[in-house]
């Protein structure tokens, strides 16, 4: 295999599973009344204006708490559509698409993980639906629905990643490849994770990203499930050795660990038979533990 070759067998295997490595003008400040339509499935779409770009945006359901539901790097809001019908059943759904993605502007503003933030709140509070928030966020989604929760704590309720990756995942890749390994994980990654002099779109500012998860603050307590594929590490092409991929595998197992227990009570799911997109694979491993939230927020309201 080529260099080229071995290159783009890297991307494509590792695109899905480490997206999240960091590893897809209007109105002021409210909805653009053209942009309202009506879909087939009942949902109400709307283009609202976050402050410098107007993002695209589906309201479904009724009820407290919400539910929003945050997609992987360049991944458009259609990708929830296996879970929307379910979770709407419920309680009020939001999805969306983050700038440049989807029907959504890119705008002058950065794409990184904390404007996302910023856009996401911006929109939900321009939508006006109740509170607080269950966010869902999935791969590179799941850094910004952490960055939201440490930036506006008093408005999340429960969170849910899955198939994330902790910050820290390069770093400590890093220190157990040895050899030819370690001289393909710096080459190939060093080219999947470059960024423009003047980035622009959210995978230009993967990096950026990655440095503001790590110095966020902490997550307050709150009810906190990570779900991961246990097998994808092993999903990587044959570029690796046997042995540093189940090193990698270890390490990323460990890392999720931690990330699961840096909340006081959370909960580190392995969802066996899936892949990158477990909420396509199997719907159901991300229904019960949305639905098991919202059940807990509406009974801690009685209380």
């Amino acid at each position: 295999m080529n260099r080229f070759s071995k290159k783009r067998a890297f991307k494509i295997g590792c695109w899905a599973i480490w997206t999240a490595l960091l590893g897809a003008t209007g109105m002021a400040a409210g909805e653009s009344r053209e942009g309202v339509q009506a879909g087939g499935d009942g949902s109400i779409e709307k283009m609202i204006d976050v402050g410098g770009r107007r993002l695209h945006c589906r309201l479904l359901g009724n009820g407290s708490p919400t539910a929003v539901l945050v997609s992987g790097l360049d991944s458009p809001q259609a990708s929830w559509d296996s879970v929307v019908p379910d979770l709407a059943a419920i309680t009020t759904v939001v999805t969306y698409d983050r700038a440049g993605v989807g029907k959504s502007e890119l705008g002058a503003l950065p794409a990184h993980g904390e404007q996302s933030a910023k856009d996401l709140r911006a929109l939900l509070d321009a939508l006006g639906v109740p509170r607080p928030y269950i966010l869902v966020g999935h791969s590179y989604g799941g850094n910004v629905v952490r960055l939201f929760a440490s930036m506006f704590p008093d408005a999340v309720a429960g969170l849910i990643l899955e198939e994330t990756q902790h910050e820290d995942n390069l770093d400590e890749l890093r220190k157990i490849l040895k050899g030819k390994d370690l001289e393909a994980f710096n080459e190939l990654l060093a080219d999947m994770l470059s960024a423009p002099e003047n980035p622009k779109t959210e995978a230009d500012f993967r990096n950026i990203t990655r440095e503001q998860v790590r110095k966020s603050k902490p997550l307050p307590r709150m009810p906190f499930v990570v779900l991961t594929c246990p097998d994808r590490a092993k999903a990587m092409p044959p570029i690796f050795s046997a042995e540093a991929i189940d090193e990698m595998a270890k390490v990323d197992l460990a890392l999720m660990n931690k990330l699961a227990a840096s909340i006081l009570g959370g909960k580190h799911i392995l969802v066996e038979g899936t892949g990158h997109y477990i909420h396509v694979d199997k719907p159901e491993a991300l229904i019960a533990p949305v639905a098991e939230m919202i059940q807990s927020v509406r009974g801690n309201k009685l209380k």
